[in-house]
């Protein structure tokens, strides 16, 4: 007689006694507690597309899309001289010469000497300047010129313009090109007919169950392309995908390590909120602070005091922490995503700058019944086609290094 694999169930052989124990009892007799319910372990992941979803989506018709960014102005720049220069010298080599022209006026910043620039040379990057231009000798008032550093500041005041002028020469930045592409998220799901009618004690019908599934492990597909993907084309696939947060922001960082050996104090979380909100959108002031539930607790514990609940109307209809800090308010949005070598990183993130972009009507749909004709069963799948903007990279920042 061959033998049958039950995977682990008591098939009942019999058994004859008194008294009669429950592993006497064949398995189908028994009235088994069984959980109506079916428990989803969900992480807390995705508040940041939770958040862009409700607050900045903006449709996109073409599966390729281009902005452009105009840069903060500029007005400081570097001595750019190992060994400095002397009270007199006139021809001053800076690390950036190309913003200034003829008839500036310049401060050094640590000298307070001010400099009125003659000429300027933008290929060799220096500045053709009279020194000490501010210091009267008859009134002894102004700054007299001093010795200069490597790497002392030179800032932009304006110009100074003679009685009955021309204009100067001008000075105009062009805008910068960014682009990114729309990708296909797809999360199929299906079953057999047999599967589907066949009764259940725990949980609904199979496609029920796995409709509320796979929509979560969409979501969260969706997010983690959001934050982390890098915008790609496969011509010889036709295969394109969309980059995310992380690929924009490339030059706004900070390294707790470097700086601090990677402790996170509140002296810290300030150096940090100074950078991260030396830039807003025109509507800007509170940020959204991603991170891991190991920094958010790091945070907690030495500003607890000054942590609050915001109500849903602040904050896109969710009630989130916002932490008050003396450069600006960050609202806390700790993630399940954030682990492993993300766990000691946290994102600064501007959301008036970040839009998620559906294409064509292709917001998330849940697409039923996309089977073969001759199936004997059923077919779903969840479908989001979207792309992610962000304008003015230097509004957000990426913070590394956390380690306690």
């Amino acid at each position: 007689m061959a033998n049958f694999d039950y995977n682990g169930r008591n098939i009942w052989t019999g058994s004859d006694g008194s008294p009669v124990l429950t592993y006497n009892v064949d398995s189908d007799r028994r009235d088994i507690d069984v959980s109506k319910e079916i428990s989803y372990l969900v992480p807390e992941a995705t508040p940041f597309i939770s958040l862009l979803m409700r607050a900045r989506k903006v449709p996109v018709n073409s599966t390729e899309f281009i902005w452009y960014d105009q840069g903060a102005p500029t007005w400081y720049t570097q001595i750019n001289s190992g060994t400095g220069y002397t009270d007199a010298d006139t021809d001053i080599v800076v690390d950036d010469a190309s913003f200034f022209r003829a008839k500036d006026i310049v401060k050094n910043t640590r000298t307070g000497e001010i400099l009125y620039v003659s000429s300027v040379n933008s290929g060799t990057n220096t500045l053709t300047v009279v020194r000490g231009y501010g210091y009267d000798s008859d009134t002894g008032t102004g700054t007299a010129a001093a010795a200069m550093n490597d790497d002392d500041y030179l800032m932009r005041l304006s110009n100074a313009m003679e009685e009955n002028s021309n204009a100067p020469d001008t000075y105009a930045t062009q805008p910068k090109k960014y682009f990114n592409y729309v990708q296909t998220i797809r999360t199929p799901f299906d079953s057999s007919m047999d599967n589907e009618i066949e009764g259940k004690r725990a949980g609904a019908s199979p496609r029920i169950r796995l409709r509320k599934q796979k929509s979560i492990e969409h979501r969260i597909d969706i997010e983690k392309t959001a934050l982390w993907g890098e915008r790609y084309e496969d011509l010889s696939k036709n295969r394109k995908m969309t980059g995310g947060v992380e690929q924009f922001i490339t030059t706004n960082g900070y390294d707790v390590a470097s700086s601090n050996g990677g402790v996170l104090t509140e002296a810290e979380l300030e150096k940090i909120t100074e950078m991260a909100f030396k830039y807003k959108s025109p509507s800007g002031g509170t940020k959204l602070m991603l991170t891991s539930f190991r920094v958010a607790g790091i945070v907690n514990q030495f500003a607890a005091g000054r942590i609050e609940t915001t109500s849903g109307e602040e904050t896109y209809g969710l009630r989130l922490k916002k932490l008050r800090t003396f450069n600006g308010d960050l609202i806390l949005a700790p993630t399940r995503l954030f682990e492993h070598d993300y766990m000691n990183t946290a994102m600064i993130l501007d959301m008036e700058n970040i839009e998620y972009r559906p294409f064509g009507g292709k917001d998330t749909k849940l697409k039923t019944n996309i089977q073969e004709n001759d199936l004997d069963g059923w077919k779903d799948e969840y479908m989001t086609k979207f792309g992610i903007r962000v304008r003015d990279e230097q509004t957000h920042t990426i913070v590394t290094g956390i380690e306690s």
